[in-house]
């Protein structure tokens, strides 16, 4: 029986399904003299993914499945994943987009599915035909994960480091993005940046929905694996992953923008343009200056050592 390491830190408001879903997974792969354990990160557990591999005992696994994207964009964390990592970018067919175009980054790096980011708002005209650095107070969440770092990022890498210092001081961060939905909700703020899917219960009355004028802020995700393994048997595992059902469950239940080539769905947040953060400009990030920035106006953000 060949054992297969899996961490996975993805879609938490989606993650009871995919529980479920891994557990058949799991009994699939017994076919075919596979033992896949996974060890699950993100809301709900001790730390999130990039916490723990921070941790210079952290034991690596054989393969990631993670939308918590310091795991990949801290040079701290992917200078220990990469150099035993298989290119693995091929291995499943992907649908043509813009929006795959902007997310790819590396052959080791397989661009699983993007949380579209919009404006839910009682005023559209707040937001409408602004820069997003232009909107105070701007509303957003995910203080520990990939949605408040990326907002940061993306508005740092598009408009400069001071709007991304504007941004922070001058905003309303919650800990998670449903948070900043319910500012919104209940009456405290006319607009924020949340996931679609939270987005796409405005009434249309009260309540509505704006695309930035930058376009949908992508949070993506990314799979890849580790030579620890033999590539057959990765190429096993990341087919029982990546298929149809799965895929499927995302555009459907969570307006996720799904790269894999299935048809299913697409996410109405799909779009011709989008507000992502530049690979290039990502690899010459310190991430000491990032956090140095973060955590200075956010005092409830985790900074790794």
């Amino acid at each position: 029986m060949k054992k297969v390491l899996l961490y996975w830190n993805h879609i938490c408001i989606l993650h009871n399904y995919e529980k479920l879903f891994l557990e058949e997974v799991k009994q699939n792969l017994l076919q075919h003299d596979i033992e896949l354990n996974v060890t699950y990160f993100g809301m709900g557990y001790p730390e999130h993914m990039s916490e723990y591999l921070y941790q210079q005992d952290a034991v690596l696994p054989d393969i990631i499945v993670s939308a918590d994207l310091e795991v990949f964009e801290d040079s701290r964390i992917f200078t220990k994943l990469e150099p035993d990592l298989y290119p693995c970018h091929d291995w499943i067919s992907f649908k043509n987009s813009t929006a795959l175009e902007l997310v790819e980054r590396s052959p080791y790096l397989l661009p699983f599915i993007s949380i579209p980011l919009v404006y839910f708002t009682t005023n559209p005209d707040d937001c409408k035909n602004k820069k997003m650095n232009d909107i105070s107070p701007l509303v957003f969440g995910g203080i520990n994960n990939s949605a408040g770092k990326t907002v940061t990022k993306a508005i740092w890498n598009r408009y400069g480091k001071e709007a991304a210092e504007y941004v922070l001081r001058n905003s309303i961060v919650e800990d998670m993005p449903i948070g900043a939905f319910r500012q919104v909700k209940i009456g405290k703020a006319q607009t924020a940046l949340v996931p679609s899917i939270y987005a796409l219960r405005a009434d249309n009355r009260e309540t509505f929905i704006q695309i930035p004028q930058e376009g949908p802020l992508l949070i993506p995700s990314y799979l890849c694996v580790r030579n620890s393994i033999e590539k057959n048997v990765a190429e096993q595992v990341v087919k029982e992953i990546i298929c149809q059902k799965l895929c499927e469950f995302y555009a459907e239940k969570g307006d996720l923008i799904v790269y894999p080539d299935f048809d299913i769905p697409h996410s109405q947040h799909e779009s011709e343009s989008y507000f992502t953060v530049d690979s290039k400009w990502l690899q010459q990030l310190s991430p000491q200056a990032f956090y140095e920035l973060y955590g200075t106006y956010l005092p409830k953000a985790y900074i790794p050592n």
